[in-house]
């Protein structure tokens, strides 16, 4: 967020608990939001896959990062998405289920 949020980021962070949101019973949500450009939908497809990069100048990486975050969380039960709009921003977030 801080890196694509703009030149001047504004970054929302927040956790959603059970139903809350659309979450499933038994599950936390994290979240983090941002005023970017926002990500296509042809874009979001691929965003979690190794080596990915949809930005090719200026940007520092390898495309790894989103990988690694999904192979973990998936490891633990949970789950990867984003929602975003051009010109809109993006809702990057994970899942992970409720310790018993």
């Amino acid at each position: 967020a801080i890196k694509y949020g703009g030149s001047h980021p504004e970054i929302e962070i927040g956790v959603d608990i059970g139903k809350n949101g659309g979450v499933a019973d038994g599950m936390l949500r994290f979240w983090i939001c941002d005023k970017g450009s926002g990500v296509s939908e042809k874009d979001q497809e691929i965003l979690f896959n190794k080596f990915e990069r949809l930005e090719k100048v200026n940007i520092d990486g390898h495309g790894l990062g989103l990988s690694i975050v999904k192979r973990i969380v998936e490891k633990m039960g949970g789950e990867v998405g984003v929602e975003s709009e051009i010109g809109k921003g993006s809702l990057f977030y994970f899942t992970l289920p409720v310790a018993d």
